[in-house]
């Protein structure tokens, strides 16, 4: 599917047949082409019309690339990476934006449909303001957009690390916890990957030798950039928080394997006489004086049932139950 929308002459045009791309490319309009899914056909545009070099409408198709900025002189190729879904309790997924810059036209090219660039779309079709201030303020919108969708995403992950912390005191499945934190781990690591990139990107994007990007709306690049900064030192304390809470979480297990241990050896300990008594009482020597008695089977065990009494006082006083 193939979308765009043109500036000239203080109008905006939409959904315009794409035979009339090459007319406002040679009148100097300024042009955003969005492709979604794009098929053969349509992908032949980025050669035939905009004449792009074959390694990039590479990378387009190749897919699952990290971020990264392309100088061909007359244009620049920019590859993001948005995220998709906000379920912490998933794998995290994400999509490539190929965005080509030049100078009087913006396209945009990816192969899932995605809010965060159909919410930009929207508000440039409908205000001339973003064409006026040039063409380099579309991407400055659609990075905008990109980074934004990351804080609800760390605001999740801080709610889940204290969610966490709460369930490793009372929750009675422990390798359940375990799953949680080591899942979490591995997605903040993994998103930890995606966003270093992409401050690259906008660190090539806020040189000045790049003339495609006007002076003016430099402060805005660099405000996305500010952005991203937060979001990395905020996933870097998360970080840390996890690993402590897989500290705490192990400790609590250790605490656990002691207290159970514990149970253990008092039981043990007490059953320890008791053995002792009936060992002894069970060795087969013909002449043992207390076997006669009468009332010794009675004896035994209330001699037996007064050691577990006291061994049950001694462990209270001691405070080991």
């Amino acid at each position: 599917m193939i979308r765009g929308l043109a500036y000239k002459n203080g109008k905006i045009y939409k959904d315009f047949p794409v035979e009339k791309i090459k007319e406002f490319l040679s009148d100097s309009a300024l042009i955003w082409l969005d492709m979604e899914k794009p098929d053969e056909k349509e992908l032949s545009l980025l050669n035939d019309v905009f004449h792009f070099h074959p390694l990039a409408i590479e990378d387009c198709v190749k897919r699952q690339q990290r971020a990264k900025v392309d100088d061909y002189k007359d244009y620049y190729f920019i590859l993001l990476n948005a995220f998709k879904g906000r379920d912490v309790n998933r794998h995290f997924t994400y999509s490539e934006i190929y965005m080509f810059l030049g100078k009087n036209y913006f396209v945009t090219l990816h192969w899932e449909n995605l809010n965060t660039l159909e919410s930009v779309y929207r508000r440039t079709a409908e205000s001339e303001i973003i064409f006026e201030r040039g063409i380099d303020f579309i991407p400055y919108n659609v990075l905008d957009a990109v980074v934004d969708d990351y804080f609800p995403v760390m605001d999740r992950i801080g709610e889940r690390i204290d969610y966490i912390e709460e369930e490793i005191f009372k929750n009675p499945y422990p390798q359940k916890i375990q799953d949680e934190i080591l899942l979490l781990k591995r997605n903040m690591l993994k998103l930890r990957k995606t966003l270093s990139p992409q401050r690259e990107v906008l660190n090539i994007l806020l040189r000045h030798e790049l003339y495609i990007i006007k002076e003016e709306n430099r402060p805005y690049f660099m405000d996305v950039y500010d952005h991203l900064l937060r979001i990395i030192d905020l996933l870097d304390t998360y970080q840390d928080l996890l690993a402590s809470t897989l500290e705490l979480f192990m400790s609590q297990i250790s605490n656990k394997m002691n207290g159970i241990m514990k149970t253990l050896t008092i039981i043990t300990t007490i059953i320890m006489p008791l053995t002792l008594i009936t060992g002894i009482y069970g060795m087969n020597f013909k002449y043992m004086p207390e076997l006669n008695n009468h009332y010794g089977y009675f004896i035994t065990l209330a001699v037996m049932g007064l050691i577990t009494i006291l061994e049950f006082i001694f462990f209270k006083i001691k405070k080991w139950l």
